[in-house]
């Protein structure tokens, strides 16, 4: 047994290496060729979708040599990875931000939908972010971006002040499993062009994460620490 967890370890290491950048621009100059590489990339997704997007297709609308786009990133799964990692980055912000905001002046249960609203219209704000979520969420190549994104967006939830008030223990599982349930509705909501479908799917993903949420977060409005 230990021997396979270690493997495991292993694989996960070594995919989010396969992913990650190869430098960071320091310079200038670097720092803008990188922006122009991502921003390049978003605007070939809206147009022409992710199996037929190519490394070679980029470095050619950005104008950039093709050997300067492997000087920052190893290929172009590194490219669509960390592409994705800021759009989750900025989701997961978006969620965060209006949740805090929102529980120091309403019911618990107010704030969350509040929020579930505004990380679903920072995703629907681009269809070539939807495509790439999709993409993150079922490729097994992209699932150190999404198990990254999602505990990154955990332990910034669990130091809210109303999450505080609940044991560790007991955050550090109901957060996690709180995101797990919002990411299958999400990928649901995604899947679906029609809008009042789309809406439907978003009120059950309010109702199920109210239900699930419910016990544990009254106790913490309550301020119990049992």
């Amino acid at each position: 047994m230990p021997r396979r967890a270690e493997s495991r370890k292993e694989r996960s290491h070594a995919a989010r290496e396969r992913l990650r950048p190869r430098r960071p621009p320091l310079q200038t100059r670097s720092r803008e060729r990188v922006e122009r590489i991502l921003d390049t990339t978003v605007k070939l997704l809206s147009a022409r979708g992710l199996d037929r997007l190519s490394t070679a297709e980029i470095a050619e609308r950005a104008g950039i040599p093709i050997g300067s786009i492997y000087h920052y990133f190893p290929s172009k799964e590194a490219i669509l990875a960390e592409v994705a990692g800021r759009k989750l980055l900025a989701v997961d912000a978006a969620f965060t931000e209006r949740f805090a905001k929102d529980l120091a002046r309403a019911p618990w249960r107010q704030a969350l939908e509040r929020a579930v609203d505004a990380s679903v219209a920072a995703f629907r704000s681009d269809p070539a972010y939807v495509a790439l979520w999709q993409a993150v969420r079922a490729s097994p190549t992209f699932r150190s971006v999404a198990l990254d994104s999602d505990e990154r967006f955990a332990r910034a939830l669990e130091v809210l002040p109303l999450l505080s008030n609940l044991p560790p223990a007991r955050r550090y599982v109901i957060v996690r499993t709180a995101i797990r349930v919002a990411n299958t509705f999400t990928d649901w909501v995604l899947e679906t062009e029609d809008l009042r479908e789309a809406a439907g799917i978003v009120r059950e993903m309010k109702r199920a994460l109210v239900a699930y949420l419910e016990p544990d977060l009254e106790s913490a409005a309550r301020g119990d620490r049992a």
